[in-house]
């Protein structure tokens, strides 16, 4: 299946929503809500470059949403902080009177720092923790199923469980695969990170599933397709899928682990699809309709909200390619390529080499094997790794003293 005609799918299966006037505009208050989101950087102020020109159009987005679609708290919050950025105490002041008017919700604030790091204690680590998606087969009889992302995912963990390779615990992985990979157990995986991982340990999160581009979605949202997503309507997609922003927000503000290693094995950040019978899961870069700040991420290896992931120390991202590639599975490895080539530099080295050193040779063994298989594409695997994240070894023996 073309990629294509997998966005052809998702578009058709959300386009069935009735055309309601404030459903329309609460879609697009939605869409620029999550530009928003992926632009906002810690520390963004009127002080940094650009920052006083991109705040003011913020403000001016988000006060057209919120006028738009006054239910959307999360659109009120938003222009409740970034008008505080500005220094505008009346809009904030107002932007919060209608906050308030609605239910309450947690939220971290997105301009903070990060929290400050003492340091890797010397490169040992306390505890190792992962949590392993693969989905195949969903729910919905619209998306179509994927051929190798749960093998991708348990060769993965069965790396990560030997003891002569990744040297993990099998209390401290957590795999979750097809009906059990649905969107309440990934959350709840997220949970168990959250509540488990302290700073001086390691978590890897590894995904392999189906992702939504950004122009498949009305609302332009970003999303990692779960189990039971339900893609009867753009508002069910929405409640029933993993958004990546979020994730990332959450692998930021939320774990409390130094180091981390996102590894995705599909669409990051919703620029991009994963399809199957033709061999690829195609990757694209798309941007929707209004561009982004001048000063905005605007990388071909990475969209915004992967690019937000690299401003906490000790921050791995890989990725099974570049924005604007497909990403090539099946013959003649019954594995995603990038997988097959992971597992092969991980296994030679029996996990002992930095994530950092053993990248620059799965990308040009995947290059060159997409190059000899499917002539005229390329797949160049990315991958971002933050202050701090080039030390990250895999199979690093837990220590078993006190680390803070």
């Amino acid at each position: 299946m073309k990629a294509a005609l997998f966005r052809s799918i998702l578009l058709a299966a959300i386009a069935v929503t009735p055309a309601r006037p404030q459903f329309a505009a609460c879609q697009r208050a939605v869409t620029d809500l999550n530009r928003i989101k992926e632009w906002i950087t810690p520390g963004l102020s009127t002080q940094s470059s650009g920052g006083a020109y991109r705040l003011r159009l913020m403000q001016s987005i988000l006060s057209d949403a919120a006028a738009a679609c006054p239910s959307k708290a999360e659109v009120w919050y938003y222009l409740t902080l970034v008008s505080d950025h500005l220094g505008d105490k009346r809009s904030a002041a107002e932007a919060q009177r209608q906050l308030d008017l609605l239910p309450p919700e947690d939220r971290s604030d997105p301009f903070a720092p990060l929290a400050p790091d003492d340091g890797p204690d010397n490169g040992r680590i306390r505890h190792k923790w992962a949590l392993v998606v693969g989905i195949n087969t969903f729910q919905s009889d619209q998306l179509p199923s994927l051929g190798f992302a749960v093998k991708d995912s348990e060769d993965f963990a069965a790396f990560l469980l030997d003891p002569d390779g990744g040297r993990f615990d099998a209390h401290r992985v957590r795999k979750l695969a097809n009906e059990h990979a649905n969107l309440k157990e990934i959350r709840e995986g997220i949970g168990w990170l959250r509540v488990n991982a302290q700073p001086g340990d390691l978590v890897v999160v590894y995904i392999a599933s189906h992702g939504s581009p950004r122009s498949a979605d009305p609302n332009g949202v970003s999303y990692i397709l779960t189990h039971d997503t339900d893609l009867r309507n753009s508002e069910t997609l929405y409640a029933t899928s993993l958004q990546m922003i979020d994730l990332v927000q959450t692998l930021n503000r939320e774990i409390k682990a130094r180091r981390i290693a996102l590894f995705l094995d599909t669409c990051y950040s919703g620029d991009a699809q994963r399809a199957v019978s033709d061999g690829s899961r195609g990757f694209k870069r798309v941007w929707d309709s209004a561009p982004p700040p001048a000063d905005a991420p605007a990388s071909t290896a990475f969209s915004a909200a992967l690019e937000n992931f690299k401003f906490a120390r000790g921050h791995a991202v890989i990725t099974a390619s570049r924005a604007d590639e497909q990403s090539f599975e099946g013959q003649p490895f019954d594995n995603g390529y990038f997988t097959h080539f992971l597992m092969l530099g991980l296994q030679q080295d029996h996990g002992v080499r930095p994530l950092s050193a053993l990248f620059h040779e799965i990308r040009e063994e995947v290059s060159a094997a997409v190059r000899s298989q499917h002539p005229g594409h390329t797949q160049t695997p990315s991958f971002e790794f933050s202050d701090q994240a080039d030390s990250i070894v895999l199979g690093a023996p837990e220590f078993a003293g006190n680390l803070k």
